[in-house]
């Protein structure tokens, strides 16, 4: 028996404010853009001592790699230096005590998100660049009872930063995420956490107990625990401390197969996830935190068209009121974290590294309603935030805000391909959209589904193959329960967005679809202060393009356009509104073209 997705979207019909669902209390928002440059020269922040766990991060552009920036210092009550992270060379530094290491390489010009939890009780910190853990529990290089100044500067090269974001961790403890309410530890069970023992068994007798008595939190600490699938219960916490691993059996056939026994998503059915590390359907109030690391082990074979064989680090179906949080989740045996039908979901704090090839997505927000994603760093083999429809209440009501998203082989956000009910009411700002193959934002209607009412704005994209894409289609496929139809795409606001560094001349399509005579044109589509950069370089002026056939629907698919900036085709109220768009290269073809129906 299926759920009548219908009623459920009419029964959230009165949305509610998902900035609500933030803990975030902030001691530092700072948004303004800036610059230091000159060496010496600084910007400085103080603020009253905060102590316990505390979270730095930092948005920030680097320039002139022969000459050093200060990315962030941090300072004690006292004065003393804590920890330092800065550049020498091309390279990011951090240290271990007083002990220097080198850390990634980065690229002049360029954006990172750089990440720093610190925990002052216990004398340490664990840094993220891009999502992507460099180091882990290193020592601070003085001991000190509380953070009261941080500082940025240049020692002779260019930092540009537009956020920095200084707050205490919401939930410093195990004892904070318990609430005065049972603590299940899989170290006092005398669970083995040597990362070689299978501790399946011993996981989840855990997590039954904890859910038979009403719920409460299962507690990893002190190791590496071998498992496979663990199926989490309602009201239970998942908390893996910071000195913990949550690691995946390297065996795909040790993970059972499963589809919702109450909410057979479509996105699940058609080679979508069936098997996870941590699973969950249909329990309510889980949380899964703690400042540990989810390690799904990676190296699952397969090529595209094996999804559901390969196992998913987080899979949630039909959990309302779940909160993942304050995590490091690497290597994805499949998509990363899928959340399919989970309303009033909070997801924050997830640094995320998960590029084996392929279909490593990175968070997947399937048909769920009410959903805040904040302060993420997420780097992904494929689709990094990936919006998907497998039933008729669509997604509705997301706000995604201050996050890194890089795509090593796909899109860095994009709503589709699977977009059956469709996609409603969701916003995208303060982000950064970088380094992905194909397109920074993909908008695809191509199953039915109904778009209507998205917002981008203050972002940067940059080094895309192509910065946006709009397309209606019809690839034939409808849900066996659902109705054959073509979609609609309607009111998206791109405003407030810089593009730089697009890497191929094919322009941009915006397009709606022709279909036996009949138009369906995409609708009220507004660019707002966009300021673009786009490649150029084209000869001669190709054909318009075929409707989209049989090809998958990528910004690629129609090859070059004939436009070099924008082409738009199907499309009614298209409106550029203070816009500014360069061609770098000399280039046959006009900026925008509008094909009109002849």
């Amino acid at each position: 028996m299926h759920m009548d997705h219908k009623k459920r979207r009419a029964d959230c019909s009165s949305r509610m404010d998902v900035a609500q669902l933030s803990d975030i209390r902030y001691t530092v928002y700072d948004n303004e853009t800036f610059y230091i440059q000159g060496e010496g020269n600084a910007r400085n922040w103080h603020f009253d001592a905060l102590s316990g766990k505390i979270v730095v991060s930092v948005l920030v552009k680097l320039d002139n790699p022969t000459r050093g920036v200060n990315i962030a210092t941090l300072y004690s009550e006292t004065g003393e230096k804590l920890l330092e992270v800065n550049t020498e060379g091309a390279f990011f530094y951090g240290y271990d005590g007083s002990r220097k290491y080198k850390l990634c390489h980065y690229n002049s010009d360029d954006w990172y998100y750089v990440y720093i939890s610190v925990d002052i009780k216990a004398n340490t910190y664990s840094l993220y660049i891009d999502g992507e853990r460099q180091l882990l529990n290193a020592k601070l290089m003085h001991a000190a009872r509380s953070l009261a100044s941080f500082s940025m500067g240049s020692a002779g090269g260019t930092i540009c930063s537009r956020l920095v974001c200084i707050y205490r961790n919401p939930i410093q403890s195990v004892f904070d995420a318990a609430m005065g309410g049972k603590i299940w530890s899989a170290k006092d069970r005398g669970v083995i956490a040597d990362g070689k023992t299978n501790v399946t068994g011993e996981l989840q007798t855990l997590i039954d107990e904890c859910g038979e008595a009403g719920g409460g939190v299962v507690y990893l600490q002190e190791g590496t625990y071998l498992s496979c699938s663990i199926e989490l219960r309602e009201n239970v916490t998942l908390y893996i401390e910071g000195d913990a691993v949550l690691k995946g059996v390297l065996d795909r056939d040790a993970y059972p197969a499963r589809i919702s026994r109450d909410n057979p998503n479509w996105n699940m059915l058609v080679q979508g996830p069936q098997k996870s590390l941590i699973y969950a359907d249909g329990k309510n109030n889980i949380r899964i935190m703690g400042g540990g690391t989810i390690d799904g082990s990676g190296d699952f074979q397969g090529p595209y068209g094996s999804e559901s064989s390969r196992p998913c680090a987080v899979l949630l179906v039909g959990c309302d009121n779940a909160v993942i949080c304050d995590l490091y989740v690497t290597d994805a045996g499949m998509w990363t974290i899928p959340v399919v039908e989970c309303d009033r979901l909070y997801i924050r704090d997830i640094n995320e590294y998960s590029c084996w090839y392929p279909n490593r997505d990175g968070i997947d927000i399937c048909d769920c309603l009410d959903v805040l994603i904040e302060n993420c760093s997420l780097k992904s083999d494929d689709d990094t935030i990936c919006f998907k429809s497998g039933n008729e209440s669509g997604c509705d009501n997301v706000l995604v805000r201050n996050c890194m998203v890089i795509s090593t082989m796909a899109n860095g956000i994009k709503f589709g391909t699977y977009s059956y009910g469709g996609f409603t009411n969701c916003t995208v700002q303060d982000c950064i959209v970088k380094d992905t193959r194909t397109c920074g934002i993909s908008i695809q209607s191509v199953d039915g589904g109904i778009i209507d009412n998205l917002l981008f704005e203050r972002l940067i994209i940059n080094n895309v193959e192509s910065a946006f894409f709009i397309l209606i289609g019809d690839k034939g496929r409808t849900p066996h329960w659902g109705e054959k139809r073509i979609g609609s795409i309607k009111n998206v606001y791109f405003k407030d967005i810089e593009v730089n560094q697009v890497r191929r001349n094919y322009g941009t399509y915006l397009g709606g679809y022709k279909k036996e005579g009949i138009v369906y044109p995409i609708r009220n589509i507004y660019f707002q202060n966009v300021n673009a950069v786009f490649p150029g370089g084209a000869h001669e002026i190709p054909g318009s393009p075929a409707e989209l056939g049989s090809q998958y629907p990528e910004s690629n698919c129609f090859g070059i356009l004939p436009a070099s900036a924008y082409y738009i085709r199907h499309g009614e109220n298209i409106v550029f509104e203070n816009c500014s768009t360069k061609i770098a290269l000399n280039d046959a073809r006009e900026k925008i073209v509008f094909e009109e129906e002849g």
